[in-house]
């Protein structure tokens, strides 16, 4: 089971040269449902913009990063 903060990544990561609902629901294997909740939250948090289709903004890809950089570092802990 994904956690949210994997599901937010993921989100932003196939968002960031721009993506309609359906690839984001479809890529990231999310319900309707889902899709919609996240995407209000990164909405409401500036990590995604819409225009044409939903677009991960620079404090999106800051975030990406981080969150890249604490994935490594977890995973050659062990």
């Amino acid at each position: 089971m994904r956690s949210s903060f994997e599901i937010i990544a993921e989100i932003l990561r196939v968002s960031k040269n721009g993506a309609k609902k359906t690839r984001i629901m479809y890529s990231c294997g999310l319900s309707y449902r889902f899709v919609e909740k996240y995407i209000a939250l990164l909405l409401e948090n500036n990590l995604l913009e819409i225009g044409n289709s939903y677009h991960t903004t620079e404090k999106g890809m800051r975030f990406l990063r981080d969150y890249q950089t604490i994935e490594l570092l977890l995973k050659t802990r062990n």
